[in-house]
């Protein structure tokens, strides 16, 4: 392992990127970086050396920051990432850790995987992003099981999370806090989602939305204050459970797909009505007064 510094060593990150090999780190001092890096090797640590020291845009305001393709295994550390495309393009490969980043001012979303597996997106912040904070699309098959956990996702301008592919598979959405965005909190066509322990506060449409995508789970999330409903669930054979819905301008819960269990959720002072089901569903043991 060698640990290759920047700009001790190497000028710019794309140069220590560069002459990177698996298991290398590329530790990049404090300081201002306008470039814009392409990740081609396996098994590299991208790492700021002091975190949030480092801003990095990209070269051109219509190129992401970063860009992983089809590669495996990358870590990246403690940056702030702003006023690019994107911060990061993540196409393809996977088991990627992107982790205590900060991510704003981007003229599209503010990450986004494509055709991705196995990644792990973990306490960075997302935030005044033109499109949407965290975006797992477009194209077919989609991305699968990648863990959003514990990030801070607000004021973006479209939705805060959007899974678009519906054969997107086995993602996981847990102990986040989503709020402010122009759009749904949580917005997925995946199969096979868990959303779990989110604070998902004051979005301009929704907070969760499932559509699509079946057999997902909803499950222990507070749910507060979005200006449409608290969750819209229009797909079949999801679950609802032990969820706090409450003071949305919409209704609560509404359901217009088929098979659902809503059990155990506090749904309460929402301004449309609580629990609006349209279907065959399976609702019970909630507390709606």
């Amino acid at each position: 392992m060698a640990i290759i510094r920047v700009p001790q060593d190497q000028d710019t990150i794309q140069s220590g990127v560069n002459i990177a090999n698996p298991g290398d780190i590329v530790l990049v001092d404090k300081g201002s970086y306008k470039e814009s890096v392409a990740v081609s090797t396996n098994s590299i640590r991208i790492v700021a050396r002091v975190k949030h020291g480092v801003i990095l845009e990209s070269s051109n305001s219509s190129e992401n920051a970063i860009k992983l393709d089809n590669i495996y295994n990358v870590e990246i550390f403690g940056f702030i990432i702003q006023n690019s495309h994107r911060s990061i393009w993540i196409y393809r490969g996977g088991y990627h850790r992107i982790i205590g980043n900060i991510f704003q001012n981007h003229n599209a979303d503010g990450i986004i995987f494509e055709d991705s597996t196995g990644n792990l997106l973990y306490q960075n912040t997302i935030r005044h992003n033109f499109s949407v904070g965290v975006l797992l699309g477009w194209s077919t098959p989609g991305s699968t099981s990648n863990w959003i956990i514990e990030n801070v996702i607000n004021n973006n301008g479209g939705h805060g999370v959007e899974i678009w592919t519906p054969a997107a598979a086995g993602n996981a959405v847990i102990n986040n806090r989503i709020y402010c965005n122009n759009g749904e909190g949580i917005f997925t066509k995946g199969q096979n989602t868990l959303l779990y322990g989110n604070r998902v506060e004051n979005n301009s449409t929704n907070g969760v939305k499932l559509q699509l995508g079946n057999n997902s789970n909803v499950l222990n999330n507070t749910i507060t204050g979005n200006r449409s409903d608290g969750v819209d669930i229009s797909s079949d054979q999801n679950i609802a459970f032990a969820n706090l819905v409450k003071k949305n301008y919409g209704n609560g819960i509404v359901i217009s797909g088929y098979e659902n269990i809503v059990q155990g959720n506090i749904v309460i002072d929402n301004k449309g009505g609580n629990i609006e089901n349209n279907c065959n569903n399976s609702i019970f043991d909630n507390k709606t007064c």
